[in-house]
């Protein structure tokens, strides 16, 4: 009998004890890329190469020769070289390359027209009409 109420009344008790709280509803996250329009994605990629580009000058590891300042070392090589490269007569990056073609060298006492750059690539068969 003992049993019994002592049973009944750890039943009981337990009824009367208060539910441990739900966790809250957990909303997945939504990924902005799929609403974005491909040129708001664009801009974001931009601002984003411009803080790693920043972030490695900071660093010591970006050093550009022309401004503004190119990406595509950034996207192939994490690191600029090219400030230096060009002061020592070396090649420097296709993008720095497209720069300096478009007068937006940075360094001192260099002319545009003697800096070396390489770029390779093909047009299709029938392409633009123009070598590289």
């Amino acid at each position: 009998m003992r049993i019994s109420i002592l049973l009944c009344f750890l039943f009981v008790g337990c009824g009367t004890a208060q539910a441990p709280e739900t966790a809250p509803e957990v909303t997945p996250a939504v990924e902005t890329t799929a609403i974005l329009a491909p040129e708001e994605r664009l801009n974001e990629i931009r601002s984003a190469l411009a803080e790693v580009t920043t972030e490695l000058n900071e660093k010591g590891d970006y050093n550009c020769c022309v401004h503004p300042v190119c990406t595509w070392c950034a996207i192939h090589e994490d690191n600029c070289a090219c400030f230096s490269n060009i002061q020592a007569g070396m090649e420097v990056c296709a993008g720095c390359g497209l720069g300096w073609h478009n007068d937006q060298g940075i360094v001192d006492g260099v002319d545009s027209s003697e800096v070396k750059w390489n770029i390779t690539h093909e047009h299709p068969e029938g392409g633009h009409g123009h070598a590289h």
